[in-house]
């Protein structure tokens, strides 16, 4: 068998050399890819790796810069009213699908083809899909943008798909739109969904810190039956106040409590929030029946209420949360008392 092979099809110049391992196209070296298995698995890893979105301007894209690469090879030979004629049985012999120009008019850079048994939706029909791919319209606006340097876009007007065959029709026209603008949109619309995700998640994620943080800042203790403590610890806004005031009353009900101190011994400040704060849970405590007490009182802390004018009134104040616990013992009818022989 010959090394070297040559053959023409209409007008087409195919050549191999086996020695070399060499099959070019026109001259230039190809390769063969099996449609419906190869080049499909091909197209799925893609879709795959980038997402069904993402591989759509992907293969627009890279039809689009295939289709200036053959413009400027065939724009070398001639006149591009003659590179169009022939540019059919080009694509035919290379098995990219039966073309025919419908309508052409280079004046207004304006034409419609038609492809009958592309390679592009065999791939699609074997993969299970109804659309009409993106790759081959990119493809062809890319080869008139090229031939007419003036950018081109198209639009699919016509498409068909059965197991007997295929059948397309583009529309190309000037636009400005471009697949660089595409590929900017795209990104920008993936930066755009990736935002709200992660904006989703934060405050998701937001809302389980701070159920987290008023479970864990607002404990309420029961340290003696029918005796309750709760610190008063951090920052307060109006929701935590509302979830601290719940929490308190909740356990009073919860433990059958009769007394609940509050211990404030870590606030530094007292603040009007806070004080309305101690204000409502000692009020909502009365009304349930319940003593309220507050304890941790330092001289610091009473010094700055005093000069505020901040004073709860039908409340006691303790300087230690010891103080207040032996109170409320005491007012419970108990005593704490040392065991013999301590």
């Amino acid at each position: 068998m010959e090394q070297k092979q040559e053959m023409k099809i209409s007008g087409t110049s195919l050549q191999w050399d086996r020695e070399e391992g060499v099959f070019q196209f026109e001259g230039a070296d190809v390769v063969l890819f099996w449609t419906k298995t190869a080049l499909k698995t091909f197209i799925d890893t893609i879709e795959e790796v980038t997402g069904a979105e993402s591989v759509r301007v992907v293969m627009e894209t890279a039809g689009y810069r295939t289709g200036k690469i053959v413009s400027s090879f065939y724009k070398e030979k001639g006149d591009v009213e003659k590179t169009l004629q022939f540019l059919p049985n080009i694509y035919a012999a290379a098995g990219w699908g039966a073309t025919e120009f419908k309508k052409l008019c280079l004046k207004e850079r304006r034409a419609v083809l038609s492809i009958r048994n592309d390679w592009e939706s065999k791939v699609v029909h074997a993969q299970g899909k109804e659309n009409a791919g993106t790759f081959l319209g990119g493809h062809w606006a890319g080869v008139f943008s090229g031939l007419l340097d003036e950018t081109i876009w198209y639009k699919i007007t016509d498409y068909s798909l059965a197991e007997q065959g295929s059948y397309k029709e583009i529309e190309l026209f000037p636009s400005p739109k471009t697949p660089s603008e595409n590929v900017r949109e795209h990104i920008q619309t993936r930066e755009q969904q990736t935002i709200v995700q992660l904006e989703a998640m934060v405050e998701h994620r937001t809302l389980e810190l701070r159920k987290l943080i008023r479970e864990l800042s607002s404990p309420v203790i029961p340290v003696l039956d029918g005796i309750l403590v709760t610190p008063v610890v951090g920052r307060f806004d109006q929701e935590r106040s509302d979830v601290f005031t719940e929490k308190a009353l909740q356990a009073i009900v919860e433990h059958k409590a009769s007394m609940l101190i509050l211990d404030v011994t870590g606030i530094q400040a007292m603040d009007n929030l806070i004080l309305s704060t101690i204000e409502k849970v000692t009020q909502s405590v009365q009304l349930i029946g319940a003593v309220p007490l507050v304890a941790g009182i330092s001289p610091e802390l009473g010094m700055e209420m005093a000069s505020k004018g901040i004073y709860l009134n039908d409340v006691k104040y303790f300087a230690t949360l010891k103080h207040a616990v032996h109170y409320a013992i005491a007012l419970d009818g108990m005593q704490i008392v040392k065991r013999k022989g301590e």
